[in-house]
């Protein structure tokens, strides 16, 4: 909701290895019911944006997903980052800007106009996380990732655009 008003915001899921971070961020495949964080707030935000545009307001969607694996980042929506060795894959850096801003080199932005468009780029994105089995879980994410929103809205005749991201932060365990 705080996204759509204009303001960035962050969900983040912490905890011990075993304990159902990624199942709550992204969902189970079977049953719709299973769904986590992620589907259900693209969901909300794309019911939402079409209210906004009956109203004469423009929104626009961008969809990152950054994987934070082995103190390296990696963009999960490369067209051809799966079944590739982790070597081969551009890694993705942060750049700071004279203004004191953050930019990431080598991660890409996918403009989505549908609730669908955005699904797939989350499970192509999962398709191609970094997945190791641990004590406690055998298929374990071994590394943090951020699936990041990020909302465009203009109202009818308007001068300003306001944008907001949504970072959904699942982290490793501990």
């Amino acid at each position: 909701k705080n996204a759509l008003a204009g303001f960035n915001s962050t969900i983040f899921a912490y905890g011990q290895t075993g304990s159902g971070k990624t199942f709550t961020i992204t969902g189970g495949p079977d049953r719709y019911d299973d769904r986590g964080i992620i589907p259900r707030a693209i969901a909300h935000l794309f019911k939402a944006m079409k209210t906004e545009g009956q109203k004469g307001t423009s929104c626009s969607c961008y969809i990152s997903y950054l994987e934070i694996y082995n103190q390296s980042g990696y963009d999960l929506l490369m067209e051809n980052n799966h079944n590739s060795n982790a070597d081969e894959v551009p890694k993705v850096t942060m750049l700071e800007d004279e203004d004191g801003n953050f930019h990431f080199k080598n991660l890409s932005m996918h403009m989505v106009s549908s609730e669908e468009d955005a699904l797939n780029l989350l499970f192509l994105g999962d398709t191609n996380r970094a997945i190791a089995a641990t004590e406690m879980n055998q298929n374990s994410t071994r590394s943090h990732c951020i699936f990041t929103i990020i909302l465009e809205k203009r109202s009818a005749g308007a001068d300003t655009v306001t944008r907001s991201k949504l970072n959904i932060v699942d982290l490793a365990g501990s």
